[in-house]
């Protein structure tokens, strides 16, 4: 009998391990096929050509607040698999770090051997003497992309979002700004991250009520939906769109 109980046992724990395994598995697959999709398929490619240029545009804000329009451009050369950065203006550490990981992203894309090349990056047509944050990442990875194809970038678009190692394009502040700076010079279409075509802010209410002598002021923050395409459209004579990977922002600005 007790034996029977421990075989009992054994079998309930060798199933409980067999399901928690199966149910982890599948969960692992539904992540990984959420995440966006990155082309690269089979052995890398070399790069045949001894030069290589594309540019974006690029919108930030500046120190004052106000949203400037720049140049992200590439330039790929034969080399030794460097990312290299044009000192001028200087770029932060964080401004690196997002440059190589647009490299990154580019080569994954492609399906490109870079290992015999170096991409030198340099934002140009701008007032800025310090590039910081990540912003342009998604911007740069574009340009590399169609760099890498011989491909030019349309430039009636202009785009603003982090790049991430999957591909996938990350939030970041002032769009409003960045649209407007965008629009002034002529762009039509502004591309923003995922989840950013609208914004929440808070619109103040005021409710009074009498009682007796004394008047009763109570003031609230009601949060407010702004649709940024809408505002843009009417107000800009711009269109926002939202992306959330590198495939998506390729079949728009290539």
């Amino acid at each position: 009998m007790k034996s029977a109980n421990v075989l009992a046992v054994l079998l309930l724990v060798l199933a409980s391990y067999l399901g928690g395994f199966f149910l982890g598995s599948m969960y692992g697959a539904e992540q990984e096929s959420a995440l966006p999709a990155v082309e690269g398929l089979g052995p890398k490619v070399a790069l045949s050509s001894a030069k290589l240029e594309s540019f974006a545009h690029i919108a930030a804000v500046d120190s004052r607040g106000e949203g400037v329009l720049s140049r992200a451009e590439v330039e790929i050369i034969d080399g030794k698999g460097r990312v290299l950065f044009n000192t001028n203006p200087f770029v932060e550490p964080d401004t690196q770090q997002s440059l190589e990981t647009a490299a990154k992203v580019a080569f994954d894309y492609t399906n490109t051997d870079m290992s015999n090349k170096d991409v030198i990056f340099s934002v140009t047509e701008t007032r800025a003497q310090l590039i910081g944050g990540p912003s342009a990442g998604a911007a740069f990875a574009v340009a590399t992309i169609a760099a890498i194809e011989g491909k030019t970038v349309k430039e009636d678009i202009a785009m603003t979002g982090t790049i991430e190692p999957d591909g996938s394009i990350g939030h970041v502040g002032g769009i409003i700004e960045k649209a407007s700076a965008a629009a002034s010079q002529g762009v039509k279409l502004f591309l923003v991250p995922g989840g950013q075509g609208t914004v929440t802010f808070y619109k103040e209410v005021v409710e009074e009520q009498r009682k007796g002598n004394f008047l009763i002021r109570r003031v609230r923050l009601v949060p407010q939906q702004l649709d940024l395409n809408e505002y843009a459209k009417e107000n800009l004579g711009i269109e926002i769109r939202e992306v959330s990977n590198i495939s998506l922002a390729v079949g728009l600005m290539i």
